[in-house]
């Protein structure tokens, strides 16, 4: 609970609770209900306008989103929230990636940011100098999110070897001719992408990488004795979860996409191989 939630009066709270808990479930419509009820006590509470720029999201509004977090904004300039919020709608829903670096580069040259809410503001403006174009940009805020994640590391919810041990049992479980043709491919454990890797376009916070030769590229003589790697990012997957159960998870989930690109698959080819 933040600052944020003591100061609002309980019932505004409860139906606050009441709109999340509704958005999650994808009931739109409770979800608006709730708002109003918040909305009718407290309607420039950014508590409240964060909830109204999440709605208009989730009802693909950007237009309705971005009045939220403007409103947001001109009540609290210093929350880093609404400005990266409305980076996100500008890069996300209208393609304006010139317009999302300027608002994240607004907000990077104001006051000092929390290291948290600093790599995530870098971490937006790399995606949107990456949309632009900008190699150098986008490598040069990488490699600040690549530093920033590194000093904020929350405890680690398993261990390496537990981590491990779950990686070997994902992969295990695919099916028996899938596990024939992983027989030359090896599961590297990291804490996070090299620097290199992110000077080549890598984005740090990805959570898996399948680096060497896809199956359908492999010579028809066989592949050789190394045809590929399984990198998973132990730190950036654990950024993921909130405990050790959602981690082994989001672990499976991660083997099996990366599994998938082995075949050269993409993303959309999952199901065809039952790894979904």
């Amino acid at each position: 609970m933040d600052d944020d939630d003591f100061r609002l009066d309980p019932e505004v709270r409860r139906d606050l609770d009441a709109a999340w808990d509704a958005l999650d479930d994808g009931d739109l419509e409770a979800a608006e209900r709730a708002l109003i009820s918040a909305r009718s006590a407290a309607s420039d509470d950014p508590a409240v306008l964060e909830v109204e720029a999440e709605l208009a999201l989730a009802r693909e509004d950007p237009e309705a989103a971005l009045d939220a977090y403007h409103r947001w904004n001109d009540i609290d300039p210093d929350d880093p929230e609404p400005w990266m919020g409305s980076a996100e709608v500008h890069l996300d829903f209208y393609g304006e990636a010139g317009e999302a670096a300027r608002v994240l580069r607004q907000l990077l040259a104001g006051p000092q940011l929390d290291p948290l809410d600093e790599a995530e503001a870098r971490h937006l403006l790399g995606l949107a100098c990456q949309e632009k174009g900008d190699r150098k940009g986008m490598a040069k805020e990488w490699l600040a999110v690549l530093r920033l994640d590194a000093a904020t590391d929350p405890e680690p919810l398993m261990g390496a070897a537990a981590f491990e041990q779950v990686a070997a049992a994902a992969l295990d479980e695919l099916p028996d001719e899938i596990l024939t043709n992983l027989r030359n491919v090896t599961i590297l454990v990291e804490d996070r992408p090299s620097e290199s890797l992110v000077l080549d376009g890598l984005d740090p916070r990805t959570l898996g990488l399948f680096h060497g030769i896809a199956m359908p590229d492999q010579s028809v003589l066989g592949p050789g004795p190394a045809t590929g790697l399984i990198h998973l990012f132990r730190r950036n997957l654990e950024r993921e979860v909130e405990d050790a159960e959602e981690l082994a998870q989001q672990i499976r989930i991660t083997v099996a996409h990366e599994t998938a690109h082995y075949f050269g698959a993409g993303e959309d080819d999952l199901e065809r191989f039952g790894l979904n």
